[in-house]
């Protein structure tokens, strides 16, 4: 039996030998609603979300915003759902912001980031008249200048800094180390904020970071706060321009098997906020940006058992869907934990992989567990975080449908693909 609550949505549960999520059978979401299946747990959004909020509430002696990165789940429903929470939006395209609009959002509530905006992608946001945009190179700065001063308004600004702190997590989501697309380093940073100092349309609000995904160690961030807390006095000192904001980014780890053990979102606000208190005499806003801690642990997916078989050298389990809704197995090896509804019969190890043409399409590359029947259902935990927003369509395959589900009523938040969708706009 699995030990780790921090795996499962704060609703699901096992009741008279049926397991239930949000109130309602799994079984039944599964026939109602067909597999492949995403849901997310409300409660558990909700819950994660005034985490955040308290624990910056408790420990921050400074104002601060929480931001959602909304690339971990771009889903008009849960971006309701954070708004209602207090929480303001980091988006990283054109097509982020448009979904966060669509949502109903306050533009002023809104972040622009990423390496490599386009001018339509500038122009988008500056026309939103969105918050802010995060500058992440002096190419960047020049389109701003142009978009500017043709529109005659004003915009917002952070600079992206590079910390130069290693975190022990995969290197496709490391972000703050010397050799990164993200950012500038921190001389670059200095020189660009002083450029600023007599631009009409630009305001400087403050200072960006991010090093990384998947983050477990809470020292990585206070090495950041202090990388933070020099640049910032330095900017205040020796520019002499004010300093309103800094962000430490995103990145908070979560757990994804028994094994995992991540850092409270409590400890990381306390932790951070105390390395500020003591060394940085100014006010300012702290900014912290979640993604994956808010919706990982939300969200589960509900697979059926469609062949099994063994090849002597291994035995082999496969499910109705895969790489083309869970494609972070096989593009950096992320790991995932496997509850088996059908649990009465012999355990065997086996690999539990997906219906693609690929190889590499292993959604758990070991799994004790009661052998399934053919049509058992399987779920697969913490899957709140980047499986929706990095579909694809390999194999032509449809896109599952997106349930919420709160104390016993489910509801359609992304209605499951038809295959016309498959050829929408081509000719």
């Amino acid at each position: 039996m699995l030990m780790n609550n921090e795996l499962f949505p704060i609703t699901m549960k096992k009741i008279n030998g049926n397991w239930e999520i949000g109130g309602i059978s799994i079984s039944h979401l599964a026939e109602k609603y067909e597999t492949p299946l995403y849901i997310l747990d409300k409660k558990t959004l909700i819950n994660q979300a005034r985490r955040y909020i308290n624990s910056w509430s408790t420990h921050s002696h400074i104002p601060f915003k929480v931001l959602f990165a909304v690339k971990a789940l771009p889903i008009l429903e849960v971006i309701r759902i954070f708004d209602k929470e207090r929480l303001n939006f980091l988006v990283s395209t054109a097509g982020e912001l448009y979904i966060t609009r669509k949502a109903g959002i306050n533009p002023k509530k809104i972040y622009f980031h990423g390496n490599a905006k386009t001018i339509k992608e500038l122009e988008y946001a500056i026309e939103e008249d969105i918050y802010a945009i995060i500058v992440d190179n002096f190419d960047e700065v020049e389109k701003i200048k142009f978009l500017t001063k043709k529109k005659n308004r004003e915009i917002n600004v952070l600079i992206r800094i590079i910390p130069n702190i290693e975190v022990n997590t995969h290197k496709s989501i490391r972000t703050g180390q010397i050799d990164t697309k993200f950012g500038l380093p921190i001389d670059d940073v200095l020189s660009l904020i002083s450029s600023l100092k007599n631009e009409p349309f630009i305001k400087f609000k403050g200072i960006h970071s991010h090093i990384g995904s998947q983050i477990y160690d809470l020292n990585a961030y206070i090495k950041l706060s202090e990388v933070l807390i020099k640049v910032g006095l330095e900017i205040i000192k020796e520019i002499g321009i004010n300093l309103e904001e800094m962000s430490i980014g995103g990145g908070l780890g979560i757990a994804y098997t028994p094994q995992d053990m991540p850092p409270s979102i409590e400890d990381l606000a306390k932790f951070v906020s105390e390395s500020f208190k003591k060394n940085f005499p100014y006010s300012f806003t702290l900014i912290c940006e979640p993604g994956r801690s808010l919706v990982g642990r939300a969200g589960i997916t509900l697979y059926r058992v469609e062949s099994r078989k063994n090849i002597n050298v291994r035995n082999y389990v496969a499910v109705d869907g895969g790489m083309s809704d869970n494609i972070r197995p096989t593009l950096y090896g992320a790991k995932y934990t496997a509850l088996f509804l059908n649990e009465y019969n012999e355990k065997k190890l086996f690999r539990l992989v997906g219906k693609h043409c690929e190889s590499g399409d292993i959604l758990i590359q070991e799994v004790e567990a009661p052998w399934p029947n053919l049509g058992d259902l399987v779920v697969i935990l913490s899957t709140g975080a980047y499986n929706f927003s990095m579909f694809n369509w390999y194999n032509a395959v449809l896109r599952p449908a997106v349930i919420m589900v709160e104390d016993g009523k489910e509801y359609i938040v992304v209605e499951r693909e038809k295959f016309e969708d498959l050829v929408r706009g081509q000719k």
